[in-house]
């Protein structure tokens, strides 16, 4: 189409009008359709600001997508107005009927009030050091190997010494290296909201070498091993108070131990050497019953998890009859703290310390010398999801005290079953 501009000066009054009238027509066709939009939505015109003129009703998908997205602009702005910066359309369409889509419904998950949720695999190692616990309903089978490797010199002297410096006499140095490897199966269930049920099951294979008078034309070595079952252990476990804030969570355990495992008083001995008494098989139980509380304490700072507790062990008196009479094993406290910290949604890392202190042995009534010792060790681990409802632990220790391992070893893979869904 050409456009004719108006040149001369008899038909520039009738251009004028011409262009005024067809201004005045298309402004108010303008107004008209405005004030039919309006109408038609229920809103009111002066709502309508230039360069905001696409309503969203007539794109549903587009509205049901940023409802879901941001429904504080929805419902802030209300279901008619809910408008994007774009240039005006000359002609909207028809408007349609929208239902409102309600705001999506928040992840189930941990609140307050509830039980934490044990199932973030950041959170393996946790549950293995008893600082969470199971959802109901839900079993966890948790097959573990651990090495534990010990070496000793035992020092005997016959004779005495003159200024703390001279020894009148004899020595003798005995080395002693010891290796467990335990093959153990932990079962984990989450029996109610905040109360779990655990059981250990442990196989131990052991093996004793001991040479003795180390550095003498008499040395000599002797070995021995033992294999079989260990004391089988469990506990229940109830959580009374959820944390938040400065408040932590709070795990209340309660332990048994049994003496399903052979002890050093079901073995028999044998005379080596200069008259020493040794046993002839390795043992691979304790010979004692044991019960005691616990308590664990939690903290939650994402996305590090702090965690300290300790317990009481009760080691129970037993008569052995003959001539050993009655033992009364000392009882055991123990300390711990450690972190937990989350490097992403697979993968986490855990530092701990543990400390066990067990008091002096009684044999009949009389508290035996040299029976009582320190247990300290660093523990630092790791866990990885490898499946949604499997994780691979592992964790080396180190032994800081003279009665601790020289180093152990951890490897467990927990498989989580949920048995009601």
């Amino acid at each position: 189409m050409k456009i004719r501009w108006c040149t001369s000066s008899g038909r520039a009054a009738g251009c004028v009008g011409k262009f005024v009238i067809s201004a005045l027509v298309g402004v108010g066709s303008f107004v008209v359709l405005i004030l039919l939009h309006g109408l038609a939505y229920g809103q009111p015109a002066q709502g309508w600001r230039p360069g905001l003129g696409i309503s969203l009703h007539g794109s549903g998908g587009l509205l049901d997508r940023l409802t879901l997205e941001r429904p504080d602009l929805y419902a802030e702005r209300g279901a008619g107005d809910l408008l994007l910066a774009q240039a005006p359309e000359p002609a909207p369409k028809p408007p349609r009927e929208v239902t409102p889509v309600a705001p999506p419904t928040p992840p189930s998950g941990p609140t307050q009030g509830d039980r934490p949720a044990s199932e973030k695999p950041r959170e393996a190692l946790l549950l293995e050091r008893g600082a969470i616990l199971l959802a109901p309903g839900t079993l966890q089978i948790e097959p573990s190997f651990e090495w534990s490797r010990f070496t000793a010199n035992r020092v005997v002297i016959n004779g005495f010494t003159v200024f703390e410096a001279i020894v009148i006499g004899s020595i003798r140095v005995d080395r002693l290296d010891r290796d467990i490897y335990t093959e153990a199966v932990t079962l984990r269930y989450g029996l109610l909201p905040r109360v779990q049920l655990e059981t250990r099951v442990p196989f131990i294979q052991r093996k004793d070498e001991e040479i003795i008078q180390v550095g003498t034309n008499a040395e000599s070595s002797r070995t021995i091993t033992g294999s079989g079952i260990g004391d089988v252990e469990g506990s229940i476990l109830y959580q009374p108070i959820i944390g938040q804030g400065a408040i932590p969570d709070v795990i209340l355990r309660l332990r048994g131990k049994s003496r399903t495992g052979k002890d050093s008083f079901d073995i028999s001995t044998e005379t080596v050497g200069a008259g020493d008494v040794r046993l002839t098989e390795a043992p691979t139980g304790s010979g004692f019953y044991s019960a005691g509380p616990g308590v664990t304490f939690v903290w939650r700072t994402d996305p590090v998890v702090l965690f300290a507790g300790g317990g009481y062990t009760f080691n129970l008196e037993r008569s052995i009859g003959g001539a050993t009479g009655d033992i009364d094993p000392g009882d055991v406290v123990d300390l711990f703290a450690g972190l937990n910290f989350a490097i992403n949604e697979r993968v986490s890392m855990n530092m701990s310390f543990i400390i066990q202190d067990q008091a002096k042995t009684e044999r009949n009534g009389v508290k035996v010398r040299g029976t009582d010792f320190t247990d300290a060790r660093l523990s630092f681990g790791t866990s990885v999801t490898i499946a949604p409802n499997m994780s691979l632990l592992m964790a080396v220790a180190i032994g800081l005290s003279e009665q601790s391992p020289d180093f152990q070893l951890t490897i467990s893979f927990p498989i989580t079953f949920n048995l009601f869904r």
